[in-house]
């Protein structure tokens, strides 16, 4: 005799939920294979601005984009925790207060970030400049690009490689800026769950010394 179909998912939602969802430190028990960003938004009773960032085993993060959807797989005899926390707000505290243990004097505005008085190095043009930074929409899934400083920034009294000057995309700090294509690659921007750790806006900042030490 064949077996009804609703009979047949009442049967399986008897069996009790094949997923737990690990929101911040609490376990959700899921009754699907796939949950959306959304979904784990509302489990989390968070503001949806805030986004959503992925934990993997290895505390590798993935920010979820809107409307993702994320397939849950089960590990082997066992049920899956998949870990989720907000996203860039509080991730970027977290990052800012670490940037200031080194840089004090630094200045945000928006998703920008200002820093004065960066040494340079022999053969520029002064030997500090105010830089700035944008971080990504994405951050920390998506690593930040390019170094902008005031313009006029010369190298042994040339205009340097890889620099655009003035920058399409301004600063809101007043002035004139420029920027120097720099990006980090992909293979080094890993960041993980616990901020000093991986991929940071402190690491990317200090590796600008090994811009301006390139020289042009």
């Amino acid at each position: 005799m064949s077996q009804n179909p609703q009979q047949s998912t009442k049967n399986d939602e008897s069996q009790g939920p094949k997923y737990f969802i690990d929101v911040e430190g609490t376990i959700h028990p899921w009754p699907r294979s796939t949950i959306t960003r959304e979904e784990i938004i509302e489990l989390g009773g968070w503001d949806p601005s805030l986004g959503v960032i992925e934990i993997d085993a290895d505390n590798n993060e993935t920010t979820l984009t809107p409307g993702q959807i994320v397939e849950l797989k089960p590990g082997q005899g066992f049920s899956k925790k998949i870990k989720w926390k907000r996203g860039l707000a509080e991730r970027v505290e977290a990052e800012l207060a670490l940037l200031r243990t080194r840089f004090q004097a630094l200045e945000v505005n928006g998703r920008w970030v200002r820093i004065p008085a960066y040494p340079t190095g022999a053969g520029w043009s002064s030997p500090s400049t105010d830089v700035a930074f944008q971080i990504q929409e994405g951050h920390p899934g998506a690593p930040p690009y390019g170094i902008y400083v005031p313009t006029g920034l010369r190298f042994i009294g040339q205009v340097p490689g890889s620099y655009t000057e003035p920058a399409a995309n301004q600063p809101p700090f007043g002035g004139q800026w420029a920027m120097f294509s720099w990006e980090v690659e992909g293979a080094t921007w890993k960041p993980q769950a616990e901020v000093s750790k991986g991929a940071n806006l402190l690491n990317w900042v200090l590796g600008f010394g090994t811009r301006f030490r390139e020289g042009k």
